[in-house]
């Protein structure tokens, strides 16, 4: 048997994008993009918010809401819309 059970990266690395939803409080991200299948009017509101692809975030709490900061902009987002933002490690 060639795999270890411990001998690779976290599952959700290697398969699906991460997304804002799976951040952990304290975190910084950059946003990579939009989760396949967000309807044209949701994409169209979130980079109204100042979530466009590059932009660095930090996430200040998950529960109830996930809660970001964006340069000085607090905002608040439902899991629905937190889980269609797809996210990289900020550099």
């Amino acid at each position: 048997m060639k795999h270890k059970p411990h001998s690779h990266s976290v599952p959700h690395h290697a398969g699906s994008p991460r997304t804002l939803r799976q951040i952990d409080p304290g975190s910084a991200a950059r946003v990579a993009g939009f989760a396949a299948g967000t309807a044209s009017e949701l994409r169209e509101r979130l980079l109204a918010y100042g979530l466009i692809p590059g932009q660095t975030l930090s996430v200040i709490a998950q529960r109830p809401v996930t809660v970001i900061q964006i340069e000085h902009t607090e905002l608040a987002l439902e899991d629905t819309l937190a889980a269609c933002i797809e996210i990289a490690a900020a550099h």
